[in-house]
């Protein structure tokens, strides 16, 4: 019997001990995390432009560019992020800075606002307001959300004309992602009037991804079903017709085509898949 007990006094102490190092590990991880958020946040421009060459001078090795990423995103250097976004963007580099941008919350958004109200070149602005677009669906969550939404809005409609296209399809995805009510006839004209095959493409299935962020469902099969009827009845275009199928099968619940044979653009299924949808809206007018 003493034996037992002092086996039972002896797992509880150990059970105790597993405890307070479990906890202590968990206060270790909790500390590191925290002091890595005021390293961060206390780094400077300066520190910043040095780690930056030092990256350049490394050929934006792997490693250190997802670091210097990290960094940039949780410092309060907004304006150096943005001017090295625009960099990448204008040298191509690929270095996907913009990804972290989302982390600056409302004094990032603010930013990328007034920088659409200067007079910048016309593919840094389509850049920006897509930037902006995207850093919004990040932050739904806020309170801001909605204005700055609709802020947004009118600068990417004020955009939709351009010549580029793909930098109109820049616009027409964005609008997909922060759309309201309000932009869901645009892009139904841009999905049957554009002349770009692939702006029309990205404007069904931005129809469709509004229905993940600004747009109910309801409204947007009431509003869109005469559209997708005309769309994927006259559409010429192999891989258009297969993403307006596509797009429409979201938003109607339906399952006439698979992914695969859209991107691989299959005669024969895209061919099915439109008389089956062309018959569903043609005998569901009043859906």
């Amino acid at each position: 019997m003493i034996e037992y007990t002092e086996t039972v006094v002896r797992c509880t102490l150990g059970q105790e001990e597993r405890e307070v190092m479990a906890a202590e590990a968990v206060d270790k991880i909790k500390k590191d995390i925290n002091d890595e958020k005021t390293r961060r946040s206390n780094l400077t421009r300066a520190d910043l432009e040095k780690a930056y060459l030092e990256l350049e001078n490394n050929n934006f090795d792997s490693g250190m560019r997802i670091k210097f990423a990290a960094d940039l995103a949780e410092s309060n250097e907004i304006s150096y992020h943005y001017k090295l976004i625009i960099k990448d963007w204008e040298q191509n580099l690929n270095l996907y800075l913009e990804n972290g941008f989302y982390k600056h919350d409302r004094e990032g958004i603010v930013l990328l606002l007034g920088k659409l109200n200067e007079n910048i070149d016309e593919k840094v602005k389509v850049y920006t307001a897509y930037l902006l677009a995207k850093v919004l669906s990040q932050l739904k969550h806020r309170e801001f959300y909605l204005p700055f939404c609709n802020k947004a809005c009118d600068i990417l409609v004020s955009l939709l004309d351009i010549n580029d296209d793909n930098l109109r399809c820049k616009v027409i995805i964005a609008l997909g992602w922060i759309g309201s009510s309000n932009e869901i006839e645009l892009l139904m004209h841009q999905m049957l009037c554009d002349e770009e095959a692939i702006c029309r493409a990205w404007s069904a299935s931005s129809l469709m991804q509004m229905m993940f962020h600004r747009v109910k469902m309801e409204e947007l099969q009431e509003k869109t079903k005469l559209s997708f009827f005309e769309g994927i009845s006259s559409e010429m275009d192999l891989y258009a017709s297969g993403i307006m199928i596509e797009a429409a099968q979201t938003i109607f619940g339906k399952r006439w085509i698979s992914s695969s044979a859209v991107e691989s653009e299959e005669p024969a299924a895209i061919e099915k898949a439109r008389k089956s949808a062309v018959r569903f809206y043609g005998s569901n007018q009043d859906c």
